[in-house]
């Protein structure tokens, strides 16, 4: 199987169902938003090398494959009809008790701070830009093609990569840097 098929070289691309679209729908722009997350996810996991980061890059490996599973679901015939819907609500749950416990750990945040820290926390600050960027992309969508777990789902994940990035910073013995105005 080659890797082009040059179906899409007039600026149309095929989703499930045989359906044609133009490059230019807003449901290409959400897919890309979502795969761009999940690239720049791929990328703060490559900085994790430390065996202590093991169970960091599990759960940063399973949100890698549940945004693909969000995006198959939002590319689908029948969005609200799919396996990952019946999944989010637990996985949302589990991300809010992750950012709970890292909560627990980390400092008091009484101020703005600039992303950064080492490479992995600086990642994850980009990862949690680019899926907000997701979020937002995907509430332009008209309303037949929303479903509210994958809302939800959205949402959170952006303070999922806060608080990761955060606690990479503070588990690698990084300083956060204060913005001071």
């Amino acid at each position: 199987m080659t890797i082009y098929t040059k179906k899409g070289d007039k600026g149309e691309t095929g989703l499930p169902g045989d359906k044609r679209l133009s490059k230019g729908e807003l449901i290409f722009e959400v897919l890309g938003d979502l795969d761009q997350t999940n690239a720049s996810l791929g990328l703060a996991i490559s900085y994790l090398t430390h065996d202590n980061e093991k169970p960091l890059v599990v759960q940063l490996q399973d949100i890698q494959a549940s945004l693909l599973g969000v995006g198959a679901c939002l590319a689908s015939e029948n969005p609200s009809e799919q396996i990952i819907v019946k999944k989010l609500p637990g996985l949302t749950i589990a991300l809010e008790k992750q950012i709970d416990r890292w909560n627990d750990q980390l400092p008091e945040l009484n101020n703005f701070i600039l992303p950064g820290g080492d490479s992995a926390g600086a990642a994850l600050h980009l990862t949690r830009t680019i899926s907000r960027r997701a979020e937002r992309s995907y509430h332009r969508l008209p309303e037949a093609n929303k479903v509210q777990e994958v809302s939800i789902y959205l949402n959170r994940l952006a303070d999922y990569f806060f608080q990761a990035a955060r606690f990479d910073i503070l588990f690698n013995h990084c300083e956060e840097t204060t913005w001071t105005n």
